[in-house]
């Protein structure tokens, strides 16, 4: 942390005053570190492990958005996947970031929030590209005469099963080299992630955890795949935006995590509900190459 250097917002409009008394109890430390695979190393030096509860150091501040992620569901229990992002959301945070079970604070260069490493385009094969593809050829199969049309269906079934073991065994290499010389699979927060460094207000508690769903979403094996449109805020014609909507990437899970915290979070505040909005707004007008043609209301 010796190298990092950074000033700490207001903490009321950033909502952790708020939520930092929610917190401080150890059963919440403790289901937080272990269900988002807190790597110790990395929190030592400043960045809170020893003072977690101190909502000016990062640690804290990391806390706050899990919890927020956690309770804020009227029936937060219910984390059932057939219902909306408020509910589902948490579970999706928590299971992906235990897979990697390796989630780190770093100082960062100012470049980014936050940054996953691993095997998204390999893991890409097998839970989009294959799928997509049959589905597509399934249609044209469709169009054929009812004679030939078996025989379409055959090779697309055939063409999948050939990309679904491609897409296997080149997950498998990559974690391999991850495990063995890639310093491993993990999540980096930056110091962009805790605090707003060029006073412009965006690292809020629920920017935090839309970050988190974010991330979580690359995790489960959707990296970037286009980039950003004209007059973006994240720089126009540089790599990071996601396709559409219909892709399903990481700037679709966060928008619609902020949507339905906007509409029914609870335990909260007016301000943060607001914040939620005016973040969603931001993604949806800038980070995706086609416009998805809506705003949250």
């Amino acid at each position: 942390m010796a190298d990092c250097t950074y000033s700490v917002p207001d903490l009321d409009g950033s909502g952790d005053t708020l939520y930092g008394p929610r917190i401080c109890s150890q059963p919440f430390i403790d289901f937080a570190w272990k269900s988002h695979g807190f790597n110790g190393d990395y929190w030592q030096g400043g960045w809170g492990y020893d003072d977690c509860c101190n909502i000016r150091k990062p640690l804290a501040r990391a806390f706050n958005a899990m919890w927020l992620l956690n309770y804020s569901a009227d029936d937060y229990m219910n984390e059932d996947w057939g219902s909306d992002a408020l509910h589902w959301g948490p579970r999706y945070v928590r299971e992906q970031m235990k897979s990697y079970d390796d989630l780190r604070a770093q100082c960062g260069d100012g470049s980014a929030v936050a940054k996953t490493t691993g095997c998204q385009q390999s893991r890409q094969y097998t839970e989009w590209k294959c799928k997509q593809d049959h589905e597509s050829r399934k249609k044209s199969c469709r169009e054929w005469s009812p004679i030939f049309a078996w025989l379409c269906f055959l090779w697309s079934w055939i063409v999948e099963k050939v990309c679904d073991l491609y897409g296997w065994v080149t997950t498998i290499g990559c974690v391999v080299w991850y495990g063995t010389f890639g310093g491993g699979e993990h999540v980096d927060l930056f110091l962009w992630f805790f605090y707003p460094l060029d006073g412009s207000g965006d690292a809020d508690v629920i920017t935090r955890a839309g970050t988190l769903i974010h991330e979580s979403r690359h995790i489960g094996g959707k990296p970037h795949d286009a980039q950003f449109p004209a007059g973006s805020v994240f720089g126009a014609g540089g790599d990071g935006a996601d396709s559409s909507w219909g892709y399903e990437g990481a700037w679709m899970y966060e928008a619609l995590y902020l949507w339905w915290f906007r509409a029914a979070g609870q335990r909260t505040s007016i301000a943060m509900r607001a914040s939620a909005k005016a973040r969603a707004n931001v993604v949806l007008t800038n980070a995706f190459a086609m416009s998805p043609g809506f705003l949250v209301p």
